[in-house]
């Protein structure tokens, strides 16, 4: 009896295994994010932030992080939100005017625009001459005025993004 067919069997078998690869795990979340597939790519940060523990220091650890903030954006905004700040404030010198920016910005792509509001506030706060966040800030005027939130402009003219 040869083993070939049964080592061809188990090469077949072994992609439906998963990876435990934090980088590969990361890729694929990162495609599942950009193809608006939110929870495969939540789904694939986590594993790979399981993979990773603790080590934040590792180049994948905030790219997975980020993702799955990202990912849940989407799937639950105010989660996604405090995550953020969370990570914002345990982490400062890993944490960006950018970072601020993309996660405050996709909380405004989704609709949240309360969640947006209070990750701005906080970037602002940190990065206050930050080009980044100034954009984002008047780009959630509009997007707060097309829709009549007018709690979210009160808020937004407190920061000084709506003129009297």
């Amino acid at each position: 009896m040869t083993l070939r067919p049964f080592a061809a069997i188990a090469l077949c078998l072994l992609p439906g295994c998963g990876t435990s690869d934090p980088r590969a795990l990361t890729d694929a979340g990162s495609k599942a994010l950009n193809s608006g597939k939110y929870e495969d790519a939540a789904e694939s940060y986590e594993k790979a932030l399981v993979q990773l523990g603790q080590d934040t220091a590792h180049e994948d650890w905030k790219r997975a992080k980020m993702g799955l903030i990202q990912a849940r954006t989407r799937l639950d905004a105010p989660r996604a939100k405090n995550e953020f700040i969370e990570f914002a404030k345990a982490s400062p010198s890993q944490v960006t005017d950018s970072d601020f920016s993309m996660i405050a910005g996709r909380l405004g792509d989704a609709g949240k625009l309360e969640e947006a509001i209070e990750v701005l506030k906080l970037g602002t706060a940190t990065f206050p001459k930050s080009p980044h966040l100034d954009a984002l800030g008047k780009d959630l005027v509009k997007r707060a005025q097309s829709s009549g939130d007018s709690g979210a402009l009160d808020t937004l003219k407190g920061l000084g993004y709506v003129g009297d």
